[in-house]
């Protein structure tokens, strides 16, 4: 092969190699602006509206000055450890949406196995550090991945506000697949029968969708198989209103007009896995 043949052909080697790291290299940054994408929307297929990288930057305040603090949070999630007590087994708790991980702990504390997934990637580093057990990753993904029928209590706080219902039944049925028969599903969300949570405090979060009322909670649940679901009514703000106990109807108006504004912001769906039931 003569001399100007190898130049050519090593010419066209060179263009093809140089087309290829091309392309290479827009695929990448198409890969790196959907991660980042993702990122910023919650980090898994459940796209949230008000999510961008300016929001994901202060979400952590946010938390801090809307949710409460973690000792607040704690204090209110503690309420749940007598149902964890009755439930678990060997197969433990999975919490998604785990977040700073307040239940984790709590649960840690109480020599209860715990894991958790949030898709904020510094709320898991930190948790991490304080030796929990959180991965980075979506709620349904990690569920659907979970062995079938080996979890006791799959728990889920302040999250399902957030979810599409097609993905908030996906997430249901995900989670009934992975718990065990007579495993516990924990639900707590705002209480829209409180008119000044749903009229102003649920908005304070621009990433909820809209508020769930009870009985819808209580009925999804029941459709994806579970039974005997319980709704309980939770964190009943102070009221400034003092009931007259009077039985009269127009002397009883404070007392309706408190237990309106100042009823439960929170309340909590337990639904059950039914027995003899696997997947």
């Amino acid at each position: 092969m003569d001399l100007e043949r190898q130049v050519t052909l090593l010419s066209h080697a060179v263009e093809e190699l140089g087309r290829l790291v091309r392309d290479t290299q827009d695929r990448l940054q198409s890969v790196e602006a959907e991660l980042r994408s993702l990122q910023a929307s919650g980090g898994g297929s459940h796209h949230v509206d008000g999510w961008g990288p300016r929001f994901a930057a202060i979400y952590a305040d946010f938390t801090e000055h809307f949710r409460g603090s973690t000792a607040e949070v704690s204090a209110k999630l503690e309420g749940y450890l007598p149902d964890v007590h009755r439930l678990v087994r060997q197969g433990g708790v999975v919490d998604v949406g785990c977040g700073r991980g307040e239940w984790l702990a709590l649960l840690r504390g109480a020599g209860v196995a715990a894991q958790g997934v949030d898709a904020n990637a510094a709320f898991v580093a930190a948790g991490r550090a304080r030796g929990l057990n959180m991965e980075l990753g979506d709620a349904l993904g990690y569920l659907e991945a979970l062995p079938p029928d080996s979890i006791d209590m799959v728990t889920a706080f302040h999250v399902i506000e957030h979810l599409a219902t097609e993905d908030l039944l996906a997430l249901l049925e995900a989670a009934r697949g992975a718990l065990r028969p007579g495993g516990c599903l924990l639900l707590e969300t705002p209480n829209p029968t409180n008119l000044v949570m749903a009229a102003c405090d649920f908005y304070n979060d621009p990433t909820h969708r809209s508020p769930l009322p009870p009985a819808l909670t209580e009925y999804l649940v029941s459709t994806q198989g579970f039974g005997n679901v319980e709704v309980r009514p939770l964190h009943p703000k102070t009221s400034p209103l003092v009931p007259t106990g009077d039985q009269d109807t127009r002397a009883q108006l404070p007392e309706l007009v408190a237990q309106t504004l100042f009823g439960p912001q929170d309340y909590a769906v337990l639904g059950y896995k039914l027995p003899g039931e696997t997947r």
